[in-house]
């Protein structure tokens, strides 16, 4: 199972500045298969600078484990946030 990309990323207006929430859709590959999902995710930055990332929102009825595509979905937005392509 692999993330190929994460599409269509908007920012939610929010009240808390140090938290940060998106909506994005997934498109993943897994068993010769390919799936898209809608799914939301945030970014927390600590006062120590150290941020947090939590991916929610995942579809019931995708085929596949979820801790995986949770793990694999917070690695992938981890590196688009380092690469600042997040919006």
């Amino acid at each position: 199972m692999r993330v190929a990309e994460i599409k269509s990323i908007s920012k939610e207006e929010g009240y808390i500045y140090y938290i940060n929430r998106y909506k994005a859709t997934a498109v993943i590959e897994y068993l010769s298969k390919q799936a898209s999902f809608p799914f939301s995710f945030s970014v927390e930055i600590n006062p120590l600078g150290v941020r947090s990332y939590n991916v929610s929102d995942l579809p019931r009825t995708l085929d596949y484990p979820v801790l995986p595509v949770k793990k694999a979905l917070k690695e992938f937005i981890i590196h688009m946030d380092k690469n600042n392509e997040l919006p």
